[in-house]
This record gives C-alpha cells, sequence and structure tokens, in this order.
C-alpha cells in the first residue's frame, strides 16, 4: 500500500506541475512532510484533490497538525487512511474531524504477464494524438469547466501513455497511464455513454496490464469510487480494492 500511495503521490507532482504550466486558476503545491503526503489545489471545484496520505498511527499527530497548518491556502484538506488506526482513530475526532465518504484504492501484483488483446471484439490503439484522446475522455466523464481543464492539462504531460478503444474505426473508450520506478499509475479512464458495457474498459486495463508488465512493473494501481463501474471492472481484473477512510473538518 505504501507503495501504491507514493507513486501516485509521485504522479501528482507531475500533474500538478502542468497544471501550472497550463495556467489553471488557484494555486497547486504537492510535498512531503514528516512522512506524510500532501497534496492542495486553491480551486473550490478542484477541492477533491487536497489530500494528506501515507497515514499510519505513529503520524496522526503529525497528520493533525498537517492538516491544521496555515500551508493550504485556504483549501480543505481531506485525510486519506489506508491503514487501521486503531485507538489512534480517536485523536482524529477529538481534533474535529469526521469521517466522509470512503476513497478506493485498486491494487495488483504483475507477476505474470496477461493474455494477449488480440481477438477481442474491439481494439486498443496507441492516442498518439492528444485531441482523440481528450476528446473521448472528456466525452466520458462528461465534465466541464476547471476539471476539464485539468483533466486536460494532466493528460497532455510528455510522459503520459495514452490509449484508445476502437469499435471499427471508431474511438468508444479512453485510458491512460505513467510509470513510476516499478509501478505503474492506470488513470484517466472513460467511455462513451452509448458505448458503456460492451467491455471497453476491461479490454483498456488488460492492455495497460501487460504494457507494464512489459516494461518490467511489478505493481499497478488505480482509483474508483466505491460501488462504482469502474470498481467492479478492476475487482473482475484481478486487483485488490482497499477502502481508505475520508476525514475532514467537521
Amino acid at each position: 500500500m505504501s507503495r501504491a500511495e507514493r507513486a501516485l503521490h509521485r504522479r501528482a507532482g507531475l500533474v500538478h506541475e502542468a497544471a501550472i504550466d497550463a495556467g489553471l486558476p488557484g494555486r497547486f503545491r504537492v510535498w512531503d512532510h514528516a512522512g506524510l503526503m500532501a497534496v492542495s489545489a486553491t480551486d473550490p471545484l478542484l477541492g477533491f484533490l487536497s489530500t494528506v496520505s501515507g497515514v499510519t498511527p505513529e503520524t496522526v499527530p503529525a497528520a493533525i497538525d498537517l492538516m491544521h497548518a496555515p500551508d493550504w491556502n485556504g483549501a480543505a484538506p481531506t485525510l486519506v487512511v489506508s491503514v487501521e488506526l486503531g485507538e489512534a482513530a480517536a485523536l482524529l475526532t477529538a481534533a474535529g474531524l469526521a469521517r466522509t465518504g470512503d476513497r478506493l484504492l485498486a491494487v495488483r501484483r504483475l507477476a505474470a504477464r496477461p493474455a494477449s488483446t488480440a481477438g477481442a471484439r474491439l481494439d486498443v490503439v496507441d492516442a498518439d494524438e492528444e485531441g482523440p484522446f481528450l476528446r473521448v475522455l472528456l466525452a466520458g466523464y462528461e465534465v466541464d469547466g476547471a476539471v476539464a481543464a485539468f483533466i486536460r492539462a494532466e493528460h497532455r504531460l510528455p510522459v503520459m501513455r495514452r490509449f484508445l478503444a476502437l469499435a471499427g474505426a471508431t474511438p468508444i473508450a479512453a485510458a491512460a497511464m505513467t510509470i513510476h520506478g516499478d509501478v505503474a499509475v492506470l488513470g484517466g479512464a472513460s467511455t462513451l455513454p452509448a458505448h458503456r458495457g460492451r467491455g471497453a474498459q476491461s479490454l483498456l486495463l488488460r492492455h495497460r496490464r501487460r504494457l507494464a508488465a512489459d516494461a518490467g512493473c511489478t505493481l499497478a494501481v488505480a482509483t474508483a469510487r466505491p460501488e462504482s463501474v469502474s470498481a467492479a471492472n478492476l475487482s473482475r481484473a484481478g486487483f485488490g480494492l482497499h477502502r481508505r477512510s475520508a476525514w475532514t473538518a467537521s
């Protein structure tokens, strides 16, 4: 879990630099503090990005101090906890934090190379051109405004691997991947509403796992909302789903 969270944190650092370079409103910052990993985005529409992770029972006091520090420039961070805190959870309540909706971390070891996607009803191709990829990705997410601008900046990163699933010659789904050491972060996945339920995301998951294994990765990581279609796809693809408790100022 710590390797998975560290890879997500490294990816966040790259993405937030891309957001700054794109001139997105607000302030972006990614930093480490006393063994914790902090991410801040001050635009209220991007508030879900502001988090503190890497929390253990031993670092709960430092996490509380960080949550109440002036470093956030008006952002309201969420404390995301991947391990059982035991009695230390009472410290969070005493500090004025309350549980909110859980977040999901999906992790799979890449000990074996997945089967080829050859012969599938859909095809997967590299999306070397940003335009078609972003059109499908954003249409699948059904977002606009600041969130769409952030996703656009994120997926224009030079290190981003982008893929499209095709039905014939028609792009119907998009997915992306970055590699951090020996950990592949599978992110940015959506399907056009009219083409959902055709197995596009399962195919894109298998394709990315195969490429990650070929690149020497030993772990694949993704995030999703609990009980979502994405979570179900990840579970069917052999990922272990780990619920992470989330805490915010009450």
